[in-house]
């Protein structure tokens, strides 16, 4: 059985197209108790603070106004971590999914950006700070900056600056990075904190968004958000999770997203990944991955680089590709085909994930013709 994890003194309520933000606050008012305590216009969607005694009651109340569409608990995302094994000399992972070859058909674009979606990104890293355009801050972390080192090492993964003779490679040769923290220092963040994200990354350029997080609760509000990114042409990326499970895990499972399964270096399936050929799309390297980490303390331990373990780290690799691709063919539609279908076939294709291993080189032959 799964429990519910959402924040106790809050809930999100999304009104029907056509009421107006007058209406709907004459109803949030009208139910008594209810403070607006952030808004996504775009979606309609009014997030609410509420004595955590009555959290219940008043979504009842509220959702049988006929203008609301719909009231969901502000549920918690959980950066997709498990602990790693010491530090590896090599890259294998950009090793194994053929990524050198690959850069002789593109190193990609500097106009394509990746929103890394994550706990904040250490903007100043010597292997990162050429490449991040932007930060904004949607957690209630004080700072855009990494405190956590989770998303410093999802960053690196994807597009960490390469042959500049410093530290490791990232896949993402010429792609910037867009620095959108979600979570807090902790690891965590609401549904409203993550739509708030993917509705700015999609409003400011991003070509890929690279969710390295999730949980097994479903919310209307994401999904939404992750649509409307969808709907500018954006490709969103979510790590399937570390619980062993085939249990759905949002918002990997929505059709929104291509999710990612993790992977050993014999390409069977690493010991923690979520599986299920009817939600998993790809998988990719996942454990012992060797990054960027804060050169400063933080929460993994390391510092400077080091290897972690996760299907946070597998799926970097599958928006670094894709950021690739993207510079050859805006469409991402036709990248995400062209991801899925030129897969490696590995034991477990079509049962454990519905395609097998990323193949950087052979996705680039297929879009670039």
């Amino acid at each position: 059985m799964i429990t519910m994890n959402y924040l106790p003194d809050q809930f999100i309520i999304r009104f029907k197209a056509g009421v107006t933000p007058s209406t709907a606050l004459q109803i949030i008012s009208r139910v008594g108790g209810l403070t607006v305590i952030d808004t996504i216009p775009v979606l309609n969607v009014y997030v609410v603070s509420v004595d955590p005694a009555l959290l219940n009651i008043k979504m009842t109340i509220i959702s049988n106004f006929s203008g609301v569409e719909y009231v969901e608990y502000n549920g918690i995302l959980n950066a997709q971590l498990t602990p790693n094994d010491p530090l590896f000399p090599q890259q294998w992972g950009l090793l194994k999914i053929n990524s050198v070859r690959a850069w002789n058909v593109t190193r990609g674009s500097t106009l394509v950006n990746i929103a890394i979606l994550d706990t904040g990104v250490q903007t100043n890293h010597p292997d990162l700070v050429d490449k991040i355009i932007l930060s904004q801050n949607f957690s209630t972390s004080a700072t855009s900056e990494d405190l956590n080192g989770h998303g410093t090492h999802v960053a690196g993964i994807a597009a960490a600056t390469t042959r500049n003779d410093l530290g490791v490679a990232g896949l993402a040769i010429n792609p910037k990075i867009m620095n959108i923290k979600v979570l807090d220092d902790s690891g965590s963040g609401s549904f409203s904190d993550v739509a708030q994200g993917v509705i700015y990354a999609a409003d400011n350029g991003a070509k890929v968004i690279n969710l390295s997080l999730g949980g097994p609760s479903a919310s209307a509000t994401l999904q939404n958000a992750l649509q409307y990114a969808k709907n500018n042409g954006v490709l969103n990326v979510a790590a399937a999770g570390n619980d062993n499970s085939s249990n759905l895990f949002f918002p990997a499972a929505y059709a929104q997203c291509l999710s990612v399964a993790a992977l050993n270096q014999d390409d069977t399936k690493a010991a923690f990944s979520n599986y299920g050929a009817s939600w998993v799309d790809v998988a990719a390297p996942g454990v012992s991955i060797l990054s960027t980490l804060p050169t400063y303390a933080n929460s993994q331990g390391g510092t400077d680089y080091g290897s972690l373990s996760g299907t946070s780290m597998a799926t970097p690799f599958v928006s670094g590709l894709a950021a690739l691709m993207l510079s050859l063919d805006p469409n991402a539609t036709n990248v995400q085909n062209a991801i899925e279908t030129t897969t490696v076939p590995i034991n477990g294709t079509g049962s454990l994930y519905q395609r097998g291993r990323i193949n950087t080189y052979a996705a680039l032959l297929n879009i670039s013709q």
